[in-house]
């Protein structure tokens, strides 16, 4: 599933989902309330370069033992502060927008 970050009603930020892949891709039409028709997605190079690269110069971590959305958000700040990838002054920051609230699509608004 693919998820941006937007404001709700009430003006806080949270995660809305955006696309998501079953058998086939399927993106929320303009108007934000279904689906779109099933489609084979496609990937140029230009994009599996980049997915190389950021699987080269990136933060991977496959095998993490976690019990909380919180520990491996931890965990993955404790790796890039230690790669030099993230300042240690923007940890808070960071772990506050990666815990947001995820909107998906077949949830109405109140749920979580």
């Amino acid at each position: 599933t693919l998820f941006r970050s937007c404001v709700r009603d009430g003006g806080e930020y949270e995660w809305k989902e955006t696309a998501r892949w079953l058998k086939f891709e399927e993106d929320v039409e303009d108007g934000g309330d279904r689906w779109s028709k099933p489609y084979v997605a496609t990937l140029s190079l230009h994009s599996l370069f980049e997915l190389r690269s950021c699987i080269l110069n990136g933060t991977v971590l496959l095998d993490m033992r976690a019990g909380t959305i919180e520990e491996i958000a931890d965990m993955v700040l404790d790796s890039m502060i230690a790669t030099k990838q993230l300042e240690e002054s923007m940890r808070e920051h960071v772990k506050e927008a990666l815990l947001k609230r995820h909107h998906h699509q077949n949830m109405k608004i109140g749920r979580a």
